[in-house]
C-alpha cells in the first residue's frame, strides 16, 4: 500500500507558524495539539502530499475531507487501488471512482481484448456448454471485436477493466 501523508502548516503570524507531516487518518486532536490550529478552522494549508489521491487535494483542503477521501481510497478493491492512476481519468475523484467501482469487471492479467475474450471464454459459464473442440473452433477475433464495440475497458499493469 502506498504512504499517504501530508505536510499542513499553520497560517499564523511567522513566530508561531508550525508545519508537520501527518499520516492519514488524521486524528483531530493530535492534529490540534501538534499545529496549534483546530482541524475546522482554516488556519493551516497542505505544503506537500505522498497521495495516491493527490488529484483531489488543494492547498486549503480541510482535514475532515483528507480523512473522508482517504476513507474512500481504502475502500477500494485491492486491485483497483493498484490501478488507480490508470482508473481515476475515467472518474471524476476517489469518491466516484469507489462508487463506479462497485461494476467494474477485473480480468486479471490480460493486456488486450483479445486476452479479456480469451478469459471469457475459459472462465464464464456462458461458454461452458462448449466441448474443448468447439472452443478451438470458436471464432475469437470476432468475439474481442464485439467486445470491444459493446465496452469500455481500461489498461492497467495488472489487468484489464471492463468500466
Amino acid at each position: 500500500m502506498e504512504e499517504c501523508s501530508v505536510l499542513i502548516e499553520s497560517i499564523l503570524p511567522a513566530e508561531d507558524k508550525t508545519s508537520r507531516w501527518f499520516n492519514l487518518s488524521i486524528d483531530y486532536e493530535l492534529f490540534r495539539d501538534l499545529l496549534g490550529v483546530e482541524a475546522d478552522s482554516g488556519d493551516y494549508q497542505i505544503m506537500d502530499m505522498k497521495l495516491p489521491f493527490a488529484g483531489d487535494i488543494v492547498r486549503t483542503t480541510f482535514v475532515r475531507r483528507l480523512n473522508r477521501l482517504y476513507f474512500a481510497y481504502m475502500e477500494l478493491p485491492p486491485e483497483v487501488q493498484q490501478a488507480y492512476n490508470d482508473l481515476i481519468s475515467y472518474c471524476g475523484g476517489v469518491e466516484d471512482l469507489l462508487q463506479k467501482s462497485e461494476e467494474f469487471r477485473f480480468y486479471p492479467e490480460c493486456h488486450s481484448i483479445m486476452d479479456v475474450a480469451r478469459y471469457r471464454l475459459e472462465h464464464n459459464i456462458e461458454f461452458s456448454a462448449l466441448s474443448e473442440k468447439g472452443k478451438k473452433y470458436f471464432n475469437l477475433e470476432a468475439y474481442a471485436q464485439e467486445l470491444e464495440e459493446t465496452g469500455r475497458y481500461a489498461v492497467s499493469e495488472n489487468g484489464m477493466f471492463k468500466l
